[in-house]
């Protein structure tokens, strides 16, 4: 496991030049509902430390040993829910090298209420060198139905065991989580945990009940390389799954892991997933019978990070970066954007944002982001507003998209009309014909301009944008204005 972790850390290490370096990541799962209460959540919070970015002494015996000084701090937004402050000493080594070949690892859990939450974990030693500060927030939420499946946990190692006092004992095995939901080139298995509640609950008349686990390019879409089990479940309060899959079949790329819970008669009753990426350079060959209609395998470019512009960006401006990309992202990259503003991770982040500019511009990827961020930079200063960076505006969307329209329109003052914006295209896009979108102000919000109607081919369509443009509810006394001027020809 530490080769593992080891190389993980590698892609990270221009991020750290110096002090401690850490991979946190967590996972929700829930207790038991109890009578009438629901299902408590509870949050597992675990990180792995690169032993060699940690101090080690020799003591009187000889043996050397490093501490690390942790501070964890949760807190819910109705108040603190855990406050901690340890040392974590590593294992007793016999040589500074066996020291820093070893696996550092920390897991904690925490009984949580529904809401938002705040994780800090601070980590350091008492040399004065820089701290590793891990910040992260996230929602949690009640389950909407009595029969649904935990989040999915990747995890390094699973096996059986009666070591019943060990943190990582769990349901009879020892389950070592991975701190990073990316697989390289010596993985041959991917281990995976999840629950599912709620079985009991389900009337007699929908059993059995099957469940299929499978890996796909996009969510819930066709598995790729025959990987799907097919099992049909038992019935209990809580169930938990523990499996695998043999993934030497995959080549690097992104994937999903679902899993799909369906009754005798093919309804779905409950489902989950989660994102993951694959490093492999020699996959096994294995004939493919998914039957999708989109290409099984892309191209993607696993590196040394830290040598890249994409190893340069925290977590907070790669969050910023992956929100300006979804305008020009095609459909397999919107999923993985939107896997990402669910669960956020740094280092997929980093290589999801170097992959998507290699494909567009192989020969300088760091070029064709430059590039985007002066687009990015107009887009700020013109539809930016004391709520919203402008690339997250409807407009600044769209701008960035199609570009600058060939024509803008501003109308702040029309008699009857919200103040509405007209943009026409010659060619937006693939289009070969001219195209218009039309965004009003409802409200006169703050810069706060909404798309009302466009005739762009796969863009939102309204066929009555005049009655919600209009204060009146109609056009009768517009109809010599610039929006029916324009648009009656679309």
């Amino acid at each position: 496991m530490s080769r593992w972790i080891g190389l993980c850390f590698l892609l990270l290490a221009g991020e750290v030049a110096y002090g401690i370096n850490a991979l946190p990541t967590y996972t929700v799962f829930y207790l038991p509902a109890q009578g009438s209460k629901p299902p408590q959540p509870y949050l597992e919070l675990y990180w792995q430390i690169d032993p060699s970015t940690v101090r080690f002494a020799q003591n009187e015996n000889g043996v050397w040993l490093g501490k690390i000084k942790t501070t964890i701090d949760i807190i819910h937004d109705t108040g603190v829910i855990a406050s901690e402050k340890y040392y974590l000493q590593t294992t007793p080594a016999a040589s500074l090298m066996a020291a820093q070949l070893q696996n550092i690892m920390d897991l904690h859990r925490y009984v949580i209420a529904p809401g938002q939450l705040k994780i800090i974990v601070t980590l350091s030693q008492d040399d004065g060198e820089r701290s590793f500060r891990y910040i992260d927030s996230i929602d949690v939420a009640l389950p909407q139905q009595p029969l649904f499946y935990s989040s999915l946990q990747l995890l390094d190692t699973a096996y059986k065991t009666d070591l019943k006092e060990n943190t990582y004992f769990k349901n009879g095995n020892l389950q070592i989580p991975s701190c990073m939901n990316y697989l390289d080139d010596r993985r041959v298995f991917m281990h995976y945990y999840t629950e599912l509640h709620g079985t009991n609950k389900v009337p007699a008349g929908q059993l059995p009940l099957t469940q299929y686990v499978f890996v796909s390019k996009k969510e819930y879409d066709y598995p790729v390389a025959e990987l799907l089990h097919t099992d049909t479940l038992q019935t209990g309060q809580i169930l938990p799954m523990l499996g695998r899959f043999k993934v030497d079949v995959l080549p690097s790329g992104n994937y999903h892991l679902n899993i799909v819970l369906k009754n005798n008669r093919g309804a779905e009753l409950a489902k989950t997933t989660l994102f993951f990426q694959r490093s492999n350079a020699n996959p096994v060959t294995r004939k493919d019978s998914t039957g999708s209609d989109t290409a099984l395998f892309e191209k993607v470019s696993v590196l040394d990070l830290s040598s890249t512009f994409a190893g340069k960006y925290n977590i907070a401006q790669l969050k910023a970066i992956i929100k300006m990309l979804k305008p020009i992202a095609d459909e397999n990259e919107r999923l993985n954007i939107e896997s990402f503003a669910k669960r956020p991770d740094e280092t997929y982040m980093r290589y999801f944002v170097y992959n998507f500019w290699k494909a567009r511009s192989s020969d300088d990827p760091e070029k064709g982001w430059k590039n985007y961020t002066k687009l990015v930079k107009d887009v700020n200063k013109l539809f930016g507003n004391s709520r919203n960076p402008g690339y997250e505006t409807e407009r600044g969307f769209y701008y960035l998209k199609y570009g600058p329209p060939d024509q803008r329109y501003i109308v702040t003052a029309e008699e009857t009309a919200w103040p509405y914006e007209i943009w026409q295209y010659n060619a937006p896009g693939k289009q070969s014909s001219q195209g218009v979108f039309l965004f009003y102000n409802p409200g006169f919000m703050v810069s706060d301009y909404k798309l009302l109607h466009s005739t762009v081919q796969g863009e939102m369509r309204n066929n009555n944008w005049r009655a919600e443009l209009y204060k009146t509810g109609g056009s009768t006394h517009n109809l010599n204005s610039r929006a029916e001027q324009i648009l009656q020809n679309q």
